[in-house]
């Protein structure tokens, strides 16, 4: 599965209400500044999650993935 990113500013805030914080990595760069918040939601019997990566060290810092299908149960 391929997840999708895109720059914070080019989201709906919307993309993130009603989610749950469900894993925080820290240290995810070279520099181990980086950051990354996986969020969930369910809906029915499918867990769908959105992913946020915070990395100083890119062009975008901020980016936020497309809503994908992380799990059906």
């Amino acid at each position: 599965m391929s997840k999708v990113f895109r720059d914070y500013e080019e989201i709906s805030e919307r993309l993130l209400e009603g989610r749950e914080v469900t894993k925080v990595l820290i240290g995810i760069n070279a520099e181990g500044s980086g950051m990354s918040i996986e969020l969930e939601r369910q809906v029915d019997n499918v867990t769908l999650g959105v992913d946020i990566i915070y990395d100083l060290t890119e062009t975008a810092p901020l980016v936020v993935s497309q809503e994908y299908v992380k799990h059906i149960s």
